[in-house]
């Protein structure tokens, strides 16, 4: 687990470092992920981060929205620090077999950081993409992502959680492959 938690960490860390570096101009800027553009990726991370926090702490994560839309552009970033720093404190006590709530259903501890770190590596690409920031995940970690993904994005999720793989695309890194995966690509 300790791997695990260090990456999610991590992930988290490095896209709290992208938010803050977006520049208010750049917040209806179109992202890989087709659905958002830059101010509704940063609101989908913030509600990402809020069911991080609840599956942590064993509340409910039903009513926390998809994408959190009552955040000033100012302070998009803050929140997401904010957020980041109460999920190390919630996530440092769990052990790696405990079992927890996780939005896709009871699971692991273990399994829920895995896809907490898939979708917050995937969609931290999304956001280094639009704004025109270094693209590849430190320390690693899409490499873990990528190898432990299959578990993580079971086909049933696929079209309900997850688009369906970019296929015939050359990936850039592994990040890249980590977002292709999960159906993300750069615009043209």
């Amino acid at each position: 687990m300790a791997q695990q938690r260090q990456d999610y960490f991590d992930a988290l860390d490095w896209v709290t470092l992208l938010a803050t570096a977006v520049p208010i101009e750049a917040m209806s800027m179109a992202t890989p992920c087709e659905d958002f553009d830059v101010r509704r990726l940063l609101g989908h991370l913030i509600g990402t981060a809020q069911r991080g926090l609840a599956t942590a702490r064993r509340t409910p994560t039903r009513g926390i929205p998809h994408v959190v839309d009552d955040v000033p552009d100012a302070e998009l970033a803050s929140t997401y620090a904010r957020l980041a720093a109460s999920i190390r404190t919630a996530w440092t006590p769990l052990s790696a077999a405990e079992d927890v709530q996780a939005p896709w259903g009871t699971c692991t501890a273990m399994d829920a950081a895995r896809g907490f770190t898939v979708e917050t590596v995937t969609h931290g690409w999304d956001l280094a993409v639009a704004t025109g920031q270094p693209s590849d995940a430190p320390n690693g970690i899409a490499d873990r992502c990528l190898a432990d993904a299959a578990a993580v994005i079971p086909d049933r999720l696929r079209g309900v959680m997850y688009d369906r793989p970019v296929v015939n695309v050359q990936a850039s890194s592994t990040t890249e492959q980590l977002a292709h995966l999960l159906g993300h690509r750069r615009r043209t």
